[in-house]
């Protein structure tokens, strides 16, 4: 019978933060910032889906091979009249499980794993003036840790390689532009009001984002035969990271050739993500165009057009990682293409 349940030892997971920065006001509204992050997690969750088995068998018992599944006579037989104690026969390593009576037994919300973060951040911005209000960030971090997925539950720490949300580069920066015509503004402040009604009101607005992909994760099919969660494919020694347009390679997206499965009760070599090799980045640009009409002195009419990956870039989705898939390598699908919406809205 498989067995859920919590531990009477769970710690609480708690973390530690630190940063430094410098920070300097520039000319013409400006400012400028400089910063160390730093977030350190301890005892936090390491339960997945593939997470921790309390009984799998010992990595000692991999000596084994084949012998794990010989049928040998069960010394429990009769003490029960179902499951583990029904059958006369049963495999020897079932047997050398530590609690032999149960298949799995999984922890809930345990706790245990931890996680290391650093990161500089730089942060620039102009405030709204005379039309124009930029914000903008780059950060360049690592996040580590040993993630909910494990191949062996007696080494967890085996499995501490680059989180599996983790982001090298990322840039982000936003802008706001008012034409400068038309009522209250710098030119055709007194024009007829037809004019203005042309003329008057626009404003352009974008977001533009760029960031690398998060790293890679190989899967194999599980066939250590020592009821272990999951176990990793085996790398050869050499990198699977390929060069050239993303778009050039959607059918071999990473050498797969340095890839294979482990052979039966061996664990794989292939760390939990790839330290080298990434899904596609982002990048995008998000605009809008807005329009304002005076309708009356304390009511504007806006007209919006929005437009959400305005040059149709396509960011594409993460490849097949299954190592014993037909499409193994390949990327199947991308991200959403360009998206254009109108709207209308009323301001007072």
């Amino acid at each position: 019978a498989n067995l859920q349940s919590v531990l009477q030892d769970t710690i609480s997971p708690w973390s530690q933060q630190w940063n430094l920065n410098i920070q300097r006001q520039l000319p013409w509204q400006m400012s400028f910032e400089i910063a160390y992050v730093g977030t350190r997690g301890r005892h936090l969750s390491r339960n997945g889906e593939g997470g921790l088995d309390l009984n799998q068998l010992d990595p000692k018992y991999l000596s084994l091979g084949s012998q794990l599944n010989q049928q040998v006579d069960n010394p429990f037989f009769g003490l029960g009249t179902s499951g583990f104690f029904a059958f006369p026969k049963i495999a020897r390593g079932q047997l050398l499980r530590p609690y032999p009576q149960f298949t799995s037994i999984i922890p809930l919300y345990s706790s245990g794993n931890s996680s290391n973060y650093h990161a500089l951040q730089l942060t620039f911005g102009k405030r709204l003036a005379k039309g124009l209000q930029i914000d903008g960030n780059y950060t360049w971090g690592k996040n580590i840790d040993e993630g909910l997925n494990h191949q062996d539950s007696y080494n967890i720490r085996q499995s501490r390689s680059l989180a599996d949300i983790d982001i090298a580069h990322r840039f982000v920066v936003s802008y706001l532009i008012e034409l400068p015509f038309g009522k209250g503004r710098r030119f055709g402040a007194t024009a007829p009001r037809i004019v203005d009604a042309v003329l008057g009101g626009w404003q352009f607005n974008g977001i533009t984002t760029f960031q690398t992909g998060t790293p890679l994760s190989i899967s194999a099919s599980n066939t250590a035969g020592l009821f272990n969660p999951l176990t990793r494919a085996n790398n050869n020694g050499r990198s699977a990271k390929l060069s050239g347009p993303v778009d050039e390679r959607l059918s071999r997206y990473f050498d797969t050739s340095v890839f294979s499965q482990p052979a039966p009760f061996t664990f794989g070599n292939v760390s939990a993500t790839l330290p080298d090799v990434r899904n596609d980045g982002v990048k995008n640009f998000d605009f809008s165009l807005f329009k304002s009409f005076a309708v009356h002195e304390r009511a504007a009419l806006q007209f919006r057009v929005e437009c959400f990956n305005l040059f149709n870039h396509a960011n594409f989705a993460v490849p097949v990682s299954d190592l014993n898939s037909a499409n193994f390598g390949r990327i199947l699908e991308s991200g959403a293409a360009r998206l254009l919406q109108l709207g209308v809205k009323v301001v007072f």
